[in-house]
């Protein structure tokens, strides 16, 4: 059983400054909304006090985060803060302010990396911890440098146009990264996701089919109609012994 806490304490804080990864999922409104799981990495997350922690790197209209913390070494153990995420954008001054606090001098240099787009603020509402029996050792070896690399060879202007083709919106079609060049560059807009239909689904991400037993149309709504279905198997069972008498007769 697990145990929630107001706030995050002390130990729960020193244990979270020496995990090297943690997991921000987040959720639209809507209950048709795809509930979205990120991992993260490079050492950026931050306790600001007690009830307020961020990262540094997208979330929109509700703002519900759940950041998530598992001990891969060591006593096992899952952490997960509940609360309510706000976008402090590059350029802002709230950003300027949290990134200076926060982010300067620490390794990695974040402040020679392009490509950063945000500061996360989460407000911590509840503390959860679980057992993370499930959870696998693991041995750290190292951060990948591949993805500051990569931004390490863009330009401003190429990080920005990327940002506005790129994070203009959420996968079911919200409202993603603002900035003032989103009307001056085409954006490239995610496809909605085909609904999954009863019986209609062959492999996961596949939208044609006729499900695992193949069903066909009439045989999938005989399945969903017991009593017609028992009715036609009774039929058929019937027939198949006439059939047999008839041709034993001859």
């Amino acid at each position: 059983m697990g145990k929630f806490y107001d706030e995050i304490n002390a130990d729960q804080q020193e244990w979270i400054k020496q995990q090297k990864m943690f997991v921000v999922a987040s959720a639209p409104l809507s209950a048709t909304g795809t509930v979205n799981a990120s991992p993260k990495g490079y050492d950026c997350f931050r306790i600001i006090d007690a009830n307020k922690a961020c990262y540094l790197e997208m979330t929109e209209e509700n703002g519900r985060l759940t950041i998530m913390f598992m001990a891969f070494e060591g006593a096992p153990k899952i952490l997960r803060l509940f609360g309510i995420g706000h976008v402090c954008r590059v350029g802002t001054s709230e950003y300027e302010s949290l990134f200076a606090a926060h982010y300067k001098g620490t390794t990695p240099d974040f402040e020679t990396v392009e490509g950063k787009r945000s500061i996360i603020v989460i407000s911590v509402d509840k503390v959860g911890i679980s057992c993370g029996f499930g959870v696998p050792y693991y041995e750290y070896k190292e951060n990948r440098p591949t993805l500051l690399n990569y931004w390490g060879k863009k330009t401003e202007d190429k990080v920005v146009e990327y940002w506005v083709k790129k994070n203009a919106q959420s996968v079911d079609g919200l409202p993603g990264m603002k900035h003032e060049r989103m009307s001056q560059v085409e954006c490239e807009y995610h496809e909605a996701a085909p609904p999954v239909m009863a019986g209609r689904a062959s492999l996961a991400g596949k939208g044609k089919g006729r499900g695992s037993g193949g069903s066909s149309g009439w045989m999938m709504g005989l399945e969903q109609h017991p009593l017609t279905f028992g009715a036609v198997v009774v039929v058929a069972f019937g027939a198949g012994i006439a059939a047999s008498s008839f041709l034993l007769r001859k």
